[in-house]
């Protein structure tokens, strides 16, 4: 029986195997390729007899990310290292990144030596992606398990000292300690809805429910809901006076302006101006939120938008931050398929960019 007629009897019992099944000859300079199956194709999304002519194409397709350590690989494999398994992504044809599970080990011949290289590789895209989630979660636990027992674990301590401060003392300083529970009792609730929202972000099934918003309407309807923190501060809003539309999610586009117009008060100085403006592109919609207030340390701003950031840090009047709010927003624009950036000066303030296609 012909080696040709063997490789399509092989053809013919893997055909439904979805797995590339490979083997190798040790014996040749560049171990060369002497059979490999049909699925080869199907999950690399490249023919197998550019494989077969050239045995090391397939790492033409492996992830940049991945490259090196594949072509490390490889290269102790020519070497003699025969056996080993390791899990990376390719890129196939038509753009789509898929993680790949590949193990080879050596078949010896009646004398003891390596003379065939056998080996396989599957797809393990649902797999990872669920270990991949499983650790994402694993690290959101852990920074909301550090957040319980610290930041909202303060608050209520001092919850219980006022009440008890209260009780027999005179009028002025009842009316003083009353305001700091509220004020305690508010960041706290930010807090927990902020955990709340980051939950809900990194779970599964979040859809968006579009509807045509103008967007100048929306920023003057949240720029109201702070008119309490607006005056406390005695900050200044320059709204735009433009009508824009957009199809947005109304409760989450109302949550990312919150979420900015938040931290432009909390990081604003006493008299500060925040601009907010509106500008309309061919295929774009940008919006500014531009503060005059503390600024981001230039070596904190690569990180700003990551959950728990060390950027966080208290307002210029002592406002809690969670750490987590510029995080939620960047997911919300990113499920709107918008970008979003910041500019920032240490002490000069801090502006806010998001861009949403139309």
């Amino acid at each position: 029986m012909t080696i040709e007629i063997e490789h399509k009897l092989l053809d013919e019992l893997l055909s439904n195997i979805n797995q590339v099944l490979f083997v190798r000859d040790a014996l040749s300079e560049d171990h060369d390729i002497i059979y490999v199956n049909n699925a080869y194709e199907s999950l690399w999304g490249r023919s197998k007899q550019s494989l077969i002519d050239c045995p090391a194409s397939f790492i033409e397709a492996v992830h940049p990310d991945d490259r090196e350590m594949v072509l490390g690989l490889y290269m102790q494999f020519l070497e003699g290292n025969l056996e080993y398994e390791k899990d990376f992504r390719i890129i196939r044809a038509d753009g789509e990144v898929r993680w790949m599970f590949a193990k080879t080990f050596a078949i010896f011949n009646e004398k003891g030596e390596v003379y065939r290289i056998a080996g396989f590789a599957e797809d393990i895209t649902n797999r990872k992606e669920s270990e991949l989630n499983i650790e994402r979660l694993n690290v959101v636990q852990s920074g909301i398990l550090k957040m319980l027992a610290h930041d909202l674990r303060t608050p209520i301590a001092g919850i219980k000292l006022m009440a008890g401060i209260i009780e027999g003392s005179p009028e002025d300083h009842v009316k003083e300690c009353s305001d700091r529970i509220v004020d305690s009792c508010d960041n706290t609730l930010n807090m927990m809805d902020d955990l709340l929202s980051h939950i809900q972000m990194t779970g599964e099934g979040v859809s968006l429910n579009l509807t045509t918003l103008i967007i100048e309407d929306e920023i003057r309807s949240i720029c109201d809901e702070f008119n309490l923190q607006i005056s406390r501060k005695d900050v200044k809003f320059n709204l735009p006076s433009t009508k824009t539309t957009v199809d947005l999610d109304s409760i989450k586009f109302k949550q990312i302006l919150s979420n900015l117009v938040t931290n432009a008060i909390k990081f604003s100085h006493s008299k500060g101006v925040i601009n907010i403006s509106v500008e309309e592109l061919d295929s774009h919609v940008n919006l500014h939120v531009k503060d005059q207030g503390v600024g981001i340390s230039e070596e904190f701003i690569p990180e700003i938008f990551d959950i728990f950031t060390r950027a966080r840090r208290e307002g210029t009047n002592g406002e809690k931050s969670t750490g987590i709010g510029l995080s939620i927003t960047k997911r919300l624009v990113e499920l709107h398929d918008g970008t979003i950036s910041v500019t920032s000066k240490l002490n000069l303030g801090t502006e806010i960019k998001i861009s949403f296609p139309k």
